[in-house]
């Protein structure tokens, strides 16, 4: 399913600003991809994620789905909510039945699933955000953490598969197990073709998950195109007013010293794993040199997905 944005144009109504929050903004999402969507707070990213899902209507512009333009009936919104599935920022928003299980049913439920295929459906989708059926499918979901909540209305969308899946800041409030099991969602819609739409300030995991990304600022799309590039020669704090990704110092680091070819953004993925299996196949003298070069950066190794295998490698062994 492909998503075309054609200068679009919105404004909040009785807003105190009245300058729009889009002016003429056009993007396209292609079917089967997975794009990171970033941008300093309050750039209207949320805010785009509900025109692609069809909740707000734009000022001025168009929405193209597959190559004809939106309609925006009861019918054409219907099908799209069907096809763009949106976890929004703040789940609570979204949640509204007595149980975990019923609200991870609902929408399946609506498709006349059978009550043993239904529950399979939930205890599955509650598995794939790292949630076990026993421990909640019984719990209120009003009654549970943020980050529990945000997985409950991760996986009420799973059970029906939609074709595009719009995360907004699905790791905020979540402890590193339910972080990568975020992440390993992503990565298995990414290797079937399953579409999805990653709205983060976390942008260590824009870069382990999202081929490409889309930077908002301004009204504008201010960027867009491969995000290891991105990260790496754009200076995001003073171009786009975003935080460095903690793992690019590192590789950068890391590069300057080994001055290869072989530690190169279009040969090796600037993830921890990735520079881990690079330095134990250089010769030993050169490992313990790369050694002393992560010496410098444990400090600042806490955000890193994957640290222990930096901070292993940056210690001299017992």
């Amino acid at each position: 399913m492909n998503i075309r944005a054609d200068e679009l144009t919105f404004r909040y109504p009785n807003s105190a600003d009245l300058s729009p929050l889009f002016d003429d903004l056009t993007l396209s999402l292609f079917s089967g991809e997975c794009v990171a969507l970033i941008g300093p707070s309050g750039s209207g990213k949320s805010t785009l994620a509900q025109h692609l899902n069809g909740l707000l209507k734009p000022e001025s512009g168009r929405l193209w789905v597959d190559d004809r333009v939106f309609g925006w009936s009861k019918s054409d919104l219907r099908r799209l909510r069907e096809r763009v599935g949106l976890v929004f920022q703040f789940p609570e928003s979204q949640i509204f039945e007595a149980t975990v299980f019923a609200e991870v049913a609902f929408a399946a439920r609506k498709q006349h699933t059978t009550a043993e295929t239904l529950r399979q459906s939930v205890a599955r989708a509650l598995g794939i955000v790292g949630l076990k059926f026993e421990d909640f499918a019984d719990r209120n979901p009003l009654r549970l953490s943020g980050g529990e909540r945000r997985l409950i209305s991760i996986a009420s969308l799973l059970v029906t598969d939609p074709d595009w899946l719009i995360l907004d800041e699905p790791t905020l409030g979540l402890d590193l197990h339910h972080r990568a099991c975020i992440a390993a969602l992503i990565k298995q819609r990414k290797e079937s073709q399953r579409s999805v739409l990653l709205i983060t300030h976390d942008l260590d995991l824009a870069l382990q998950v999202c081929p490409r990304s889309l930077v908002l600022g301004r009204g504008k799309l201010l960027y867009d195109g491969p995000t290891v590039p991105l990260f790496f020669y754009h200076d995001l704090s003073s171009e786009y007013g975003l935080m460095q990704p903690s793992i690019i110092p590192i590789w950068k680091g890391l590069k300057a010293y080994s001055d290869s070819s072989e530690l190169d953004e279009n040969h090796i993925l600037p993830t921890a794993i990735a520079l881990e299996h690079w330095i134990k196949t250089q010769i030993r003298s050169k490992r313990q040199d790369l050694q002393a070069v992560l010496q410098q950066f444990e400090p600042k190794m806490d955000q890193v997905e994957n640290r222990c295998q930096l901070l292993s490698l940056s210690r001299p062994p017992a």
